[in-house]
């Protein structure tokens, strides 16, 4: 989306993350002026243009409180969230996921140079590593002669090209105009400085493309009889489907192209399955038999079959052999498939990496003071070995077999993520519980002092135990509240008669 002021200058670029939640950079709104940062400035001082969705209206958007943090002198900090004066609930917030040192990746990115209103894209550019004070930024290679990341780019968001995952936002450029640098800051920096924007960080989005099924052997096979128990066992692990599955199975024996779609059709409700693919393509399942003796094997596949797959929908396809007509387009779409998510579990294993080691670090800092169970789970290790069998799997594997292997290993490594950021939050509420329960206890512990209470045997014995419960190895919180409660309703017995 495009920022510009009230004239209809453009200032550079944001990211949609919520309905009505933008993250851009904090210079970019300082250039609307002054008055864009004030609650009570005018309402029109920013405006926010969505690009690619013809017939979006534009909307207002103001910083959202508690979420601004100015570029310091040195560079670092530089993002802010806005809050558009509606919401668009139908349009899809930016993926964004968090790794460690990111580096050595291809992006592209989108951004509102002048005099470029409308946006330009800058693709294949690479990530070269840590780079600005504090390595806050990641520094960004454009590569010449094609477009660079340039004035008018800030606040875009730079996309992982195998993957589509959003790594970060551009925040500034490299003045030289021959090098062809600029920086981004990486989600775990946008986050540290902005915390609620870890409510929208997730995992990389799932292949558009649905899972292609090849399957070997007689029409009248177990595998094609029960589809439906093959497509479950593929789909396991993807997200639920709201509605009912929607199947169809169809004998391609001596059909062409199109009378093979007019039976899809004719299984299926062509507007239901039209609006399903649209919402929860993972609730359509196809199972078309007999390719190889259809008219033309392939076109069945290219008219009939790749239209279904490219939106999302499960499709089964039996052929009576491994040589038989189509069989090798099949496997190589399958090997295609395969390829774009095993890229997607490398960066999946990167993200549980770098989980596995903040959670380290915040267990190490909090230690068994606060949280009885601080163990952090290693599961990297493991997903990295199977990672690495996944990746050699050559030819002579079946694609079959490294698909279902891949929907476990995926399902085994979101699993890990989310159960690293549990425990990181865990870790994170229960230290800040202790510091607030200890923070209370020693503000009306000195209450009490400065009345001339510091000898008040009463007081004494409701405050020893309090901070004996406090100081425990691991310490319980909820026994402890009760102490402190109890402690500071006795002093304020003592102050205020209550």
């Amino acid at each position: 989306m495009c920022l510009l002021d009230s004239s209809g200058r453009a200032l550079g670029a944001g990211m949609l993350l919520g309905e009505s939640t933008v993250l851009t950079c904090a210079h970019v709104v300082q250039a609307a002026g002054e008055e864009a940062l004030s609650p009570d400035g005018p309402a029109a001082q920013l405006v926010v243009r969505f690009v690619g969705l013809p017939g979006t209206p534009e909307a207002y958007a103001g910083v959202r409180p508690g979420c601004w943090v100015p570029p310091l002198p040195d560079g670092r900090g530089d993002v802010a969230l806005l809050e558009l004066s509606e919401a668009f609930p139908g349009v899809p917030g930016a993926p964004l996921v968090r790794l460690g040192v990111v580096r050595d990746r291809v992006v592209h990115t989108y951004g509102f140079p002048a005099p470029h209103q409308h946006g330009v894209w800058v693709n294949d550019a690479e990530l070269a590593g840590p780079a600005g004070a504090g390595s806050e930024w990641i520094q960004l290679n454009s590569k010449p002669p094609g477009e660079r990341v340039r004035r008018g780019f800030s606040g875009a968001g730079v996309i992982d090209k195998a993957t589509d995952a959003v790594l970060g936002m551009v925040v500034t450029e490299y003045t030289d105009e021959r090098l062809g640098l600029a920086y981004l800051i990486p989600v775990e920096t946008i986050v540290r400085h902005v915390p609620e924007v870890a409510r929208w960080v997730g995992e990389p989005p799932r292949p558009a493309c649905g899972p292609l099924v090849v399957v070997i052997g007689d029409r009248d096979s177990a595998v094609v009889r029960d589809f439906l128990t093959q497509v479950r066992r593929e789909r396991r692990g993807s997200p639920p489907g709201r509605g009912e599955r929607l199947a169809a199975i169809v004998d391609a024996t001596g059909k062409t192209a199109d009378e093979v779609a007019e039976k899809v059709s004719a299984g299926i409700s062509t507007e239901e399955v039209t609006t399903v693919l649209a919402t929860n393509p993972e609730d359509v399942a196809v199972a078309v038999a007999g390719v190889d003796a259809a008219r033309a094997p392939e076109e069945v596949l290219t008219g009939a079959v790749k239209p279904l797959m490219d939106k999302g929908a499960t499709v089964l396809v039996q052929f009576s052999g491994p040589d038989s007509p189509g069989v090798h387009l099949a496997r190589r779409w399958e090997s295609e498939r395969n390829a774009r998510r095993l890229d997607r579990l490398a960066l999946l294993v990167e993200m549980v990496e770098h989980e596995e080691e903040r959670t380290r670090e915040r267990a190490a800092q909090v230690g068994t003071r606060t949280h009885p169970a601080a163990e952090v789970p290693g599961p990297a290790a493991d997903l990295r070995l199977r990672l690495a069998a996944l990746s050699s799997a050559g030819e002579h594997i079946d694609p079959g077999r490294v698909r279902r292997a891949l929907t476990v290993t995926e399902r085994d490594a979101e699993t890990a993520r989310r159960e690293l950021v549990r425990l990181h939050a865990d870790l994170d509420a229960h230290a800040a519980r202790h510091d607030e329960l200890l923070g209370r206890l020693r503000a009306y512990n000195a209450k009490a002092t400065d009345a001339g209470l510091m000898e008040d045997e009463e007081l004494a014995e409701r405050y020893r135990p309090a901070m004996t419960a406090l100081n425990a190895l691991p310490a319980d919180l909820v026994a402890a509240a009760e102490l402190v409660e109890g402690y500071i309703r006795a002093v304020r017995h003592r102050l205020e008669g209550v």
